[in-house]
């Protein structure tokens, strides 16, 4: 039974690196998954920030377009004032070219702010390419070196699952099951005791029940978590000598 108490032991050992392995497996494809989400979110932000732009500069166009028509506008009426003969069509042409200079004056401004805009977003979207050009080489390193961390992941896993069936298979059939059925709900199915204690749930195991676990005979189980019992070596050969 010794051997078997061995084994368990053993067996636990490789299904705790196991657990590590799976864990950093389904990590590491996650943290590739983030990365790469960032890098799309933020590449999509400055083509938001570009479409902005386009749509600023595209009103600024019309804009300039409009006043250059305006501009047109006044000196045709301009030329036409010497054309006409009455006061009132005189006067009512002046109206009309104060009120084109006055839309003028109102369409310089507002170009003016587009101006300020688009400067302003020509700034932002640079500074944000450049981040985001850094950022970009940073992560593609870090993925490549995850990326390599997985495939050495996968080999150290099927190298120690193939150790697991060969140690598993030193333990008997009712042995493995009932190891596996606690692992199964406490993670951990294999704990020393010490001093009539299972380190498991640190609670007291009966005197009898300790001794037993002792002689390693048979598989003990802790009859408050369930847990496979054993005792260390210096542990038994200690209680050995002072028996």
């Amino acid at each position: 039974m010794k051997d078997q108490i061995t084994a368990l032991s053993a067996l636990q050992g490789i299904d705790l690196v196991l657990r590590e392995l799976e864990r950093n497996l389904e990590n590491y494809p996650k943290e590739i998954s983030r990365l790469k989400e960032e890098l799309k979110n933020e590449k999509e932000s400055i083509e938001k920030l570009k479409e902005e732009l386009n749509q600023i500069k595209k009103h600024k166009n019309e804009l300039e377009s409009k006043l250059s028509h305006n501009q047109s506008s006044i000196k045709k009426a301009e030329k036409k004032l010497f054309e006409i003969k009455t006061y009132k069509e005189y006067e009512a042409l002046q109206k009309e070219i104060a009120e084109i200079k006055k839309s003028n004056a109102e369409l310089e401004e507002e170009i003016l702010k587009e101006m300020e805009n688009i400067e302003s977003l020509e700034a932002l979207i640079k500074e944000k390419e450049q981040g985001f050009s850094h950022k970009e080489k940073e992560y593609e390193k870090k993925i490549n070196e995850y990326t390599k961390k997985i495939e050495e992941l996968k080999v150290t896993y099927e190298a120690k699952k193939q150790e697991r069936n060969k140690v598993a298979s030193l333990i008997n059939p009712s042995v493995l099951s009932v190891y596996e059925r606690i692992r199964k709900r406490n993670g951990l199915a294999v704990v020393p005791a010490r001093n009539e204690v299972c380190m498991g749930c640190n609670m007291n195991i009966p005197p009898q029940l300790f001794n037993e676990v002792l002689t390693l005979t048979k598989v003990i189980q802790c009859p408050n978590c369930h847990r496979i019992l054993y005792v260390e070596e210096e542990i038994i050969h200690r209680e050995a000598q002072t028996a």
